[in-house]
């Protein structure tokens, strides 16, 4: 993998958040060859690294991500190369999703296809007010894919979700804010601050508190009510009796 290659995919540590970048701004950050492979080891690296607890994903140049490079589809479409490339991002995306760290992602400019399948993985959304998120499977005669069928259904429903599929319309912040697809705007000029900061205040909680919640969180629409209690008290004793329980609770009662 060459130097350049790498530098498709920046990983900052900064206190207890990794803030990552995709950083091709001449594609919009489209997640073609040259971009898989170090998402994949940079994703993997922050999830093993004890030191983090927040991961942050953001585009370079003003756009998140245009999704697929599509200078691989066309005429010059490889099938099985192109299906090892969507294996390798959907690996990414089930981790961000199923990681045991919260991901928040910054849409600045366009999430398109799989990018806004990429922003969507994670499990908060900040938006600046010149996000532009579509879809946009239908207007090359595709289907969604990257998650997006999933993601968005999840998000904003059964019947917003075929509306946004079927018509590749492409929905501004306010319209996505309106309907539950992000969870707030922010000015573009303050969103990385902003998003630094909720993921600052978020690396404070305890790993394993911050691991269970969003495990807990994931399972909880799938399944049913009686179950998800019976999950959280299988949980709950063994997070009472950790370290970072009793260090909390002395803070509260000196």
């Amino acid at each position: 993998m060459s130097v350049m290659d790498e530098e498709r995919f920046l990983v900052e540590r900064i206190g207890n958040v990794a803030r990552c970048t995709l950083n091709h701004p001449a594609n919009m950050n489209a997640m073609g060859p040259e971009m898989g492979e170090p998402m994949l080891r940079g994703i993997d690296g922050v999830m093993v690294d004890d030191s983090i607890r927040v991961i942050v994903i953001r585009g370079s140049g003003g756009n998140f991500c245009s999704g697929s490079d599509l200078s691989l589809l066309g005429d010059h479409m490889d099938p099985a190369y192109l299906r090892g490339l969507m294996n390798s991002i959907n690996q990414l995306l089930l981790k961000l999703h199923h990681g045991p760290k919260p991901v928040i992602s910054e849409v600045d400019g366009y999430a398109v296809g799989g990018g806004l399948g990429l922003a969507l993985a994670s499990d908060m959304t900040l938006a600046s007010e010149r996000a532009k998120l579509c879809a946009g499977f239908i207007r090359i005669g595709a289907v969604p894919d990257m998650g997006v069928t999933y993601f968005l259904t999840e998000r904003v429903g059964m019947a917003r979700a075929k509306e946004i599929a079927f018509t590749g319309d492409v929905l501004d912040a306010q319209t996505a804010l309106s309907i539950g697809l992000i969870n707030r705007i922010v000015p573009h000029e303050e969103i990385s601050e902003a998003v630094m900061q909720l993921a600052a205040r978020i690396a404070k909680a305890p790993a394993d508190a911050l691991s269970w919640t969003k495990r807990n969180l994931n399972r909880a629409t799938h399944l049913d009510l009686q179950t998800v209690m019976d999950l959280e008290a299988h949980i709950q004793p063994l997070m009472l009796l950790s370290e970072a329980h009793r260090a909390a609770i002395k803070k509260l009662f000196p």
